[in-house]
Parts: C-alpha cells; structure tokens; sequence
C-alpha cells in the first residue's frame, strides 16, 4: 500500500461518510425510482465539518488505480488511472480526486443540453451507463455518477471532468474529432457496434465516426485465446468468424488479425473484453517468449531433472509393474496409470511417478479462461488446494495466477483445456461462453456456471468440472475399461451400484462389453475424484485434517450427517472437546461438484 502523505484534509468528507450523511441527514426522502431505476440524490457539498466524521482524508500522488494488487476507487469502482486521488484511513481505501471532489450538479460540453446531477447507485443497483467510457454498473464499476433523468445519460465523476483535447488522437485519426452530444443510431468504425450507448466523435472531412471508449483502443494486444500476438486493421479480405463470439467479422470495420501466419481474427469490443484482454498496449514492445519454458532440465538419455522432484527421474516405456490403483498415481495430476511413458524416480525407495505428458508441462502458460499467464508450482505438502475453475479441492501440480484482482490457481486437468475443446464424448467442437455475466446449466450436472464449454451446433454446455470427468476409468469389479458416454442403451436401466434406474437424459459410464452401467457419482465418489490419503493438511482455516481411505469392513458414521459414509475418503480431525472426529470428504468440500 502506497503512503500517505501530509495532515488530513480537514474540509472534504470521505465519499463513503458523505452516503451516510445523505441517508441520515436529508430534510425530504432522499431514495428515488425513476424509469424503474433507483438513486439517491447527492444534494449536499462535498466539505461538511469534520467534528460530524471520523473519517479522514490524505492526498496520494504518483499512484496508479490500476495497480497490481487490484485496487478500484472507492466510490465508482473504476480503475482509472488518476495520479493524484485521496486515501480515508477509515475505509482504508483510495478514491478519485473527482470523484471526491464532485459537486452535487454540474455541466458538461458532452451534454450541454440540461445540467447533470450526482447520484448514487441505490444499494449497488446497477442502473447507469457511463456515455463516455462505456462502462456499466452491470459490471460492478459504477457507482457514483452524474445523470440526467431527461436523456438517460450518465458519466461517472472521472469521464466528466475530461478534456476534450483526449479527443484528438493523431495516431488513431488524422483530423480533429468533434463530440456528437446527443444519442444516435450510427455504426462505429473502430468496432462496428450499431446503435451503441456511447457518445460519438465525428470526422466531417473523412465521414469518420468513432465512439469516446473506442479513441484509446490498443493497436497491438495480447489475448487469452491465442497463441500470436493481435494487430488491429480496419480492412481485411476474405469471410472470418470471431475467435471470441464466433459470430461473423464485417471487413468494413475495425478488428484484430493474427501477426503470424494463421487466419485468426477477432471483434474489436471481443478482443478487449477485460476476461480476454489484460489491457497491455504492446506496440514496440518485445514479445515474452514463455512457452520455451520447460519444467526439467535434461542430465542425460532419458533421464531428467524435474523442478517438483530433488532427485533424478528416469523415462520409463514399460509400465506393467504400475497397475491401476489408489495408491498408484501421477504426483502432478493425481491420476491413475494406464498404459504410455513415465517417469520414475532413479532411487529405488522413492515412488514418485510422473505421467510423459505431466513432466513435459511448460512453466508458465496462458488459459483461455484468463486474461493473465499462470505459473507451474508445486503444491504445498501440508496443504490442497482449490481449483478456480471447476471448484474441486486437489493435490499435485497446479497453475496459479496472482495478477489482476485475486489469486487464482486450477488444477493440470482445466490447464489442459483449450479451443476448441474435443469432448470424446461428443460430435461436435466446445468452445468457451461468450457471453459476459450469462450463467448457463451444465448438460451433465444441471448447476449453474458462469463459464461454460458450448457447442455452437447444438445446445449442449459443459461446466469445467463436468468436462475434465475422466473419459475412460476401471472399477474393481469388471475387467474392462468403461467410458461416460449418453444414455443411449435402453436397457441399461439401473446402475450397478446404488440399483437406482437412470434418469433418460442424464449421463453415465458404461461397459460396453459386460452391459453394465453406473451413476457418475456411484462410480468416482461425490469429491473425491482427484484427493489421495495424506496427513497434517492444512485447511486455510488454520485447522489441521487427515484424509483418510474409507475401506474398512464396516462404513463410519459421520459426525456431521450422521450416516454412515459411503465416499471412498473420509476427513479426520481431532477436536479438543470431542476426540477423534469422522466426516464425509464431502462436508469438506461443501457445494463442490454435482449434487
């Protein structure tokens, strides 16, 4: 956190205060509903005296809002990037200058038609439309603005105060751009978006025409659903699709190609979305060749030094002697061996095994899903972790991300995820949803995801933990490998170990040469799909838990369910008033997975 500096600025009131002052101080009800939105008016000044606050206000210089740690001002939720804003030791959180500093009604040269009046957003309701910037409350930034009822028209406290000298942009457009203040149905030429709500800048001379957010679009960008590096061009030969929304790409207008050689092109507003773009400019910048890095350095013929391991590791072709079992599997990916390369620890004692294609995982590598690059680590042998993406708790390797907003890991079976994604299962491609904010129900479990596989043929999406469910698995009773698959087979009717029937459009695994049949759940456990014993693991609570094989000659009852468990692992912690103390692994991972 950047310092302060100076005394308290004893005449202006922290944003969060001069709320408060509004709600418990206004002469009339201060809570309106206009056009079905919902606001309160900010009638007073912003210097109150301070003896009504404990709130105190310092000036920051030289401090970016878009800084690493993730930082948003206060009162708009913007990010911004004012160098001068003020810090409240109170709230603990820093603030735009204008948005501190806003009075309750101003004019605007993007509006001069009626006079603009500072509102909040009622209760974080998420009404308004930044004119200027297009940012929507609807993405969570957007809290305090100027509006005008009349118009519909809103600018947050920052896109207010800017001059319109911005306007000229030389290496976007060689003329001066002239502000359209009023709402009209015109295409852009920047991003081809019709009848968008932001203001537009017009070019007589060139019949020009280009929305305020599009002015400062970057020329070079890097996304998280390709490999290259992106260029913007306004014209390109030939019929493309968008790599993000897979809808058609208008040649007349403005869009990302590939600097390579690939055919790879993307919408202008796709393209820096902020889950696919991380908002660096890269023009002139040098590109970050990551993907090179390995995770081993090679000693000798077929031997290797893996980063995760201090002792040497030998490949190994023949695998007979690693048959399928719980106690068996890949460090990295906590899966079972069936067949192919590994790699094996050269100590004789050391069990430590890798599948081929787990030790040759690159260190750092970029995800669809994400605008940053993550980073290849080892877990901790005291803990587990809990992937981002498909909400399972693991063990072994995982990627982790500690740009943007939040640290984030996922586990190797999401990392391997990319478009288009090849379900086994399925005929047709997946690729990932390209709707911001739209959650859709998974095919397989039924919840909710706000990130989904889709199939753009048909109407079949996928949650990422649905989708890394392992195509091909054994189970101790059959012989033969069963594979998930539709419900296809009318006579597969029950499973084989609860002796439910099947729902008709669920899901299974199926032998095909036995004729057998079993739930998803029935066969891999509720949680426990990819957790192996262990002991002292430390839960981010502080409490220290064993996991331990539920293969006794009787099943536990559960302390917290009170049932006996029926999952492969159970939890055992030690209580100081209770003792020893059993649980269903699924109690741990609460909410984690299918129901």
């Amino acid at each position: 956190m950047a310092s302060v500096q100076g005394t308290p600025l004893p005449h202006l009131i922290c944003p969060y205060n001069r709320y408060g002052y509004i709600l418990k101080n206004g002469d009339r009800d201060v809570d309106f509903v206009i056009n079905d939105k919902y606001f309160y008016f900010v009638e007073g000044d912003n210097s109150f005296p301070d003896y009504y606050f404990d709130h105190h206000l310092y000036s920051r210089y030289g401090w970016n809002m878009k800084s690493a740690d993730g930082s948003l001002c206060g009162a708009c939720k913007s990010e911004g990037v004012s160098q001068a804003c003020y810090f409240c030791d109170k709230c603990e959180v820093s603030y735009h200058k204008e948005c501190v500093e806003s009075y309750p009604q101003i004019t605007s040269v993007f509006h001069p038609k009626h006079s603009l009046q500072l509102v909040y957003d009622r209760l974080g309701k998420k009404n308004i439309y930044c004119s200027y910037c297009d940012a929507s409350g609807e993405d969570n930034r957007v809290m305090l603005y100027y509006y005008c009822f009349t118009c519909e028209f809103g600018l947050d406290p920052v896109c207010a105060q800017t001059p319109l000298s911005l306007l000229y942009n030389p290496s976007r457009h060689e003329h001066d751009l002239t502000i359209f203040p009023r709402k009209v149905d015109l295409t852009c030429d920047l991003c081809g978006v019709f009848g968008s709500k932001s203001l537009l800048c017009v070019c007589l001379q060139c019949d020009f025409i280009i929305h305020t957010s599009c002015i400062s679009l970057p020329f070079v960008i890097k996304i998280s659903r390709h490999d290259h590096r992106l260029s913007f061009t306004y014209s390109l030969l030939g019929i493309f699709s968008c790599g993000v929304c897979r809808q058609k790409v208008d040649g007349n207008y403005g869009k990302y190609s590939c600097m390579k050689d690939c055919t790879y092109v993307v919408h202008s507003k796709c393209a820096t979305r902020k889950d696919v773009w991380d908002g660096k400019e890269l023009k002139g910048e040098p590109e970050d060749e990551y993907e090179n890095l390995n995770s081993f350095e090679v000693i000798g013929d077929g031997i290797i030094q893996h980063f995760s391991h201090s002792h040497h590791m030998m490949f190994e072709t023949n695998t007979t002697n690693i048959v399928y079992g719980e106690e068996k599997l890949c460090q990295a990916c906590v899966l079972p061996f069936y067949g192919g390369g590994v790699y094996k620890c050269v100590k004789s004692k050391c069990d430590f095994v890798l599948h081929e294609a787990c030790a040759n995982l690159p260190r750092k590598k970029q995800h669809m899903a994400h605008p940053y690059p993550f980073i290849l680590q080892v877990s901790d042998t005291e803990n587990i972790f809990f992937c981002g993406y498909c909400d399972r708790f693991s063990f072994g390797l995982r990627y982790v991300c500690n740009k943007g907003s939040e640290s984030i890991s996922i586990d190797l079976r999401c990392a391997a995820i990319s478009e288009p994604f090849d379900q086994q299962c399925h005929r047709h491609p997946l690729f990932l949803s390209n709707e911001l904010g739209k959650y859709r129900q998974c095919s397989i479990c039924g919840k909710l995801k706000f990130q989904t596989l889709n199939c753009i043929e048909c109407e079949l999406f996928l949650c990422f933990y649905c989708a890394t469910l392992p195509y091909k698995v054994r189970y101790e009773h059959d012989e033969h490998f069963l594979t998930l698959s539709y419900k296809e087979n009318a006579s597969l009717n029950w499973c084989e170990v609860c002796e439910e029937t099947f729902d008709s459009n669920k899901w299974l695994y199926t032998c095909h040469e036995c004729g057998t049949a079993f739930h998803i759940l029935c066969l891999l456990g509720k949680c426990a799909l990819y957790v192996k014993p262990a002991q002292n693991l430390l839960l981010t609570e502080g409490q220290k838990i064993n996991i331990i094989p539920n293969n006794g000659l009787s099943r536990p009852i559960c302390k917290y369910c009170g049932r006996r468990c029926q999952e492969k692992l159970m939890v055992e912690l030690n209580d100081d008033v209770d003792g020893r103390i059993l649980l269903c692994y699924r109690h741990l991972a609460v909410g984690v997975g299918p129901d």
